[in-house]
């Protein structure tokens, strides 16, 4: 790698290896773990009952399998950029600008700075919903200030850099892994094949294909949450494409199992 790269009529330039620290974190804490989290996360337990619901499972699978088919030549054709350069901090927008140049990295890296600050503010919502559908009579603010509260705790170990937030994914971790375990324990203890059959079919009065594609496919988005860690990787071409398949692999598993465990109601409250 030299001190400047040419793409096409952009010059990018680089600092010379030495003058880099390297990364720490390995495959599972650095790149598969964040991406899980993400991926498994709030649009699975919030909106997935309402897609399949609306959807019916014959659509809702082909939702699935339509989204988790974008991530996956989305993860290929990142594993290709990653294990043709050498990858450094910057995330996506670091392995956009040295394939296209610094102009689609630039104007790509803007939109993910914004997607990215967005999302913060969607799955801290998300976790005031959850909180507060367990207290009755909660109001129309306690979601709201729950989400506040979620933002700064974030917001300090942000603060305290990514040794910090490495160690509290462990935590998320263990209770999405209980969280998973009682969602088909409950859906392998109350199996129906009459449900099933019933529900395959959509509801006649439902919102569009494309309306509950939109709502699902933030969730397919996630695995992009470990090339976001590529600065902090101890070997960013090896960790990022393995990590990512992985992710994006037990992801599709769990996706599709769950949307056969799920014997929802069409008639969910929509998403707000």
């Amino acid at each position: 790698m030299t001190y400047g790269e040419v793409r096409g009529t952009s010059t990018v330039p680089e600092k010379p290896d030495s003058a880099i620290a390297g990364g720490t974190l390995g495959t599972f804490a650095g790149v598969f773990t964040p991406s899980i989290l993400t991926i498994l996360g709030i649009i699975l337990f919030l909106r997935f009952g309402y897609v399949v619901g609306n959807a019916g499972l014959g659509r809702a699978l082909i939702i699935i399998g339509l989204a988790n088919a974008i991530s996956v030549l989305t993860s290929v054709s990142l594993s290709a950029i990653a294990t043709n350069i050498k990858v450094r901090g910057g995330g996506d927008y670091y392995l956009i600008s040295r394939t296209l140049g610094m102009e689609f990295g630039g104007s790509i890296g803007i939109v993910l700075f914004l997607a990215q600050s967005v999302s913060v503010g969607f799955y801290c919502i998300g976790l005031g919903e959850a909180v507060t559908s367990f207290i009755p009579d909660a109001g129309r603010v306690l979601p709201q200030i729950i989400a506040g509260l979620a933002v700064l705790f974030l917001f300090v170990f942000a603060w305290l850099g990514a040794d910090w937030a490495t160690k509290f994914q462990y935590v998320v971790m263990a209770a999405l892994v209980a969280a998973l375990i009682s969602f088909f324990a409950g859906g392998l203890a109350k199996w129906d094949t009459a449900i099933l059959v019933q529900n395959w079919a959509a509801p006649p009065a439902g919102p569009r294909f494309w309306v509950l594609f939109a709502i699902f496919f933030p969730a397919a988005t996630g695995f992009t949450q470990g090339v976001s860690m590529s600065g902090d990787l101890k070997d960013a071409g090896k960790s990022l494409p393995l990590g990512t398949f992985l992710a994006v692999g037990l992801s599709d598993h769990r996706l599709l199992r769950g949307g056969g465990s799920i014997r929802c109601h069409p008639a969910q409250r929509p998403p707000h």
